[in-house]
């Protein structure tokens, strides 16, 4: 199945898309940059094509000749990018890598790059909801309690309300959240609901 996204960012020629059967957008001779994703806190900035970075859960290039690929599965999907079209990066944030600092380092790579926080666009695609994301206190001691609820004596986690918070201290208020949950939609792979090694991959490029 494909999803499509690049009407809902409504930027010139830049494109999000999402795969749940394992194949790739047909985005013509474009390097696909991957990454070895182990819900990390490693980002890494883009110069040539190198086509996969071992450890690494976020990318971010000004590099419009390649694409970056995320792959999840109740994990957060995170692109970002420039309304003003001068940088553009993926981010895989499951609440490892959310209290880890994957987000402060992204942000604090692109200050370091003398991007302009003001013109970031965030965009978070399907990934698990808090009503289906249960955890114990080992978790919930890295989070701050306003973005959990216990139910039945049981502790769910938004992971989405974590990010935007994030985002916010930054100053980045421009985000779209697709509010779709892997978990609920049997058309996504979900590790949780699920137990699969089946991951939806998900891309960021430029029509160029």
């Amino acid at each position: 199945m494909w999803i499509d996204y690049s009407k809902e960012i409504n930027i010139k020629n830049l494109n999000i898309i999402f795969n749940t059967d394992n194949l790739f957008p047909a985005i013509g001779s474009k390097p696909i940059v991957q990454m070895d994703q182990t819900h990390s806190s490693t980002v890494n900035f883009i110069y040539g094509n190198k086509q996969i970075y071992k450890s690494t859960d976020a990318l971010i290039t000004s590099n419009r000749d390649i694409a970056l690929q995320v792959k999840v599965a109740d994990c957060m999907p995170i692109f970002i990018f420039d309304k003003k079209s001068s940088f553009f990066g993926a981010i895989h944030a499951g609440w490892r890598g959310l209290a880890s600092g994957i987000i402060e380092n992204s942000i604090e790579l692109l200050k370091e790059q003398d991007f302009n926080l003001r013109n970031i666009k965030v965009f978070i695609g399907p990934s698990i909801s808090k009503r289906n994301f249960e955890i114990q206190n080992d978790v919930m001691e890295c989070f701050d309690s306003k973005f959990s609820i216990v139910k039945d004596g049981k502790i769910f986690l938004s992971l989405q309300e974590v990010a935007i918070d994030k985002f916010a201290s930054y100053g980045i208020l421009d985000i779209l959240n697709t509010n779709e949950c892997t978990y609920d939609n049997l058309n996504y792979h979900s590790y949780r609901r699920d137990k699969t090694d089946k991951r939806m991959k998900g891309w960021i490029y430029y029509n160029e």
